[in-house]
């Protein structure tokens, strides 16, 4: 169902500036600079801030009224020179606002410009993507960023033997170390893009670095074009995006794979790997995946014929409403604020009777709950007004969270976190029990 409603309450999904943020942000010495007001940048640095529990610096050009009549070149160019002089980054990735979109700077050409004249950029790469938040989502922000950067920086030259790894979705700190983790145990080698997991969830340390340590090399970048075979982690119902132009481009084969959340999606992962290889899943997963299973019979007597709605991303409500029809639960909901026709069919496939919702708010998911006679809500944070209207459990997962502690060490993730989210919806479920509200 695609909303026809004439005004949004509340979105199911965020700016597209957001998304690319997060991209940025897992690349190593990479700046984020957002080409519009300051309000835009503000309300980025505190949106994350607040879900990954870090500083987030995010650059502005602080476009005012002058800008916003005469052209925001000047405020462009003035903004590279600050961030390349106060953060002395090796890459800066600018995102447009709503309010540059509007007024039509070109920014590719200002970029040229600038480089052209100031010696100061002649060791900095600079990346610009459009991403005006009336177009789409963060998912878009995030799929077009992460193109972008390969577009700009993925230079042919000599086989490596190694697999491209894209993250082609949004998840957690800890979900990419256990991707890393993953492919280290298994032996391979791998490019993996982009890597938040320590620019996002830093150590404590007396020394604050200007940009965060960690985020994958930019030699690693340029190389993937190099590559044996491109995995995409997270693109199943994604449009092209950079795994496509890596086969299209340098003719790197390219395979876009679900979330491995549950049972099924997991193995996916699994046997690609085995294929790519030749090589089995080790042991440790093996017992993993075991002890997934016992754990999935061990909730069922909670879980089976559980009325849910699940909510948010794409890529993650697709992989949770997997695991819960695994499960035996029974998806009532399965909703996501982007525009995604793939989504939709196969979301439909997933949970047949399920009420299928894309480009929606929370205003709607709110109607449908409250005649769906729903027992678990499972999503960001953003739906716990419908959680304490309808006294349903909420458990809070992926992107927001800011209600809650420890949305960086979230894992979900392969057999371990699949084991995480059962035992999650199975515990919120007994919680709401005792307290009365299912």
């Amino acid at each position: 169902m695609i909303s026809k409603s004439l005004a949004t309450v509340n979105p199911c999904s965020m700016c597209m500036p957001m998304g690319s943020v997060l991209v940025f942000r897992g690349i190593e010495g990479c700046m984020p600079l957002f080409h519009g007001s300051q309000g835009c940048s503000t309300y980025m640095r505190l949106y994350l801030a607040h879900h990954f529990r870090e500083p987030v610096d995010i650059a502005s050009t602080a476009l005012s009224e002058k800008g916003a009549v005469y052209g925001g070149s000047a405020n462009l160019m003035q903004g590279l020179k600050n961030v390349i002089k106060g953060y002395n980054p090796k890459v800066i990735g600018i995102a447009t606002t709503c309010l540059a979109e509007t007024i039509g700077d070109d920014v590719p050409q200002i970029v040229r410009e600038f480089q052209a004249q100031e010696l100061l950029a002649k060791d900095v790469i600079i990346i610009s993507v459009s991403t005006p938040s009336y177009a789409a989502s963060h998912e878009v922000g995030y799929r077009v960023a992460l193109k972008a950067l390969i577009q700009t920086i993925a230079k042919k030259s000599k086989p490596n033997g190694r697999i491209n790894m894209l993250v082609g979705s949004i998840i957690s700190p800890a979900d990419v170390r256990f991707l890393r983790r993953l492919f280290d145990d298994w032996g391979l080698g791998y490019i993996l893009m982009p890597d938040i997991s320590e620019t996002f969830d830093a150590i404590l340390s007396q020394d604050l670095p200007l940009i965060p340590k960690g985020g994958t090399p930019l030699e690693d970048i340029r190389d993937t074009a190099n590559s044996k075979a491109t995995l995409t982690i997270g693109g199943w119902v994604q449009e092209p995006g950079a795994g496509n132009y890596l086969e299209n481009e340098f003719k790197v084969p390219h395979v876009a794979l679900p979330l491995p959340i549950g049972l099924e999606f997991t193995d996916r992962l699994a046997a690609n790997l085995e294929e790519l290889t030749g090589l089995s899943m080790p042991e440790c997963y093996e017992r993993e995946r075991g002890r997934l299973l016992d754990t999935m019979v061990d909730a069922h007597k909670i879980l089976a014929d559980v009325k849910t709605a699940v909510y948010g991303d794409t890529e993650m409500v697709l992989g949770i409403t997997r695991i819960m029809t695994e499960l035996g639960m029974k998806p009532q909901i399965v909703a996501t604020g982007a525009a995604n026709p793939a989504f939709a069919e196969n979301a439909a496939e997933l949970a047949p009777g399920s009420k299928v919702m894309m480009e929606t708010d929370f205003s709607q998911i709110a109607t449908e709950a409250s005649s769906r006679d729903i027992e678990l809500l499972v999503g960001p944070f953003m739906g716990r007004g419908i959680a304490r209207k309808e006294n349903i459990p909420l458990l809070r997962v992926g992107l927001p969270n800011h209600d809650r502690y420890g949305a960086s060490h979230q894992l979900l993730l392969g057999y371990e976190g699949s084991m995480n989210l059962v035992e999650g919806m199975a515990n919120a479920l007994l919680e709401g029990r005792e307290r009365g509200t299912t």
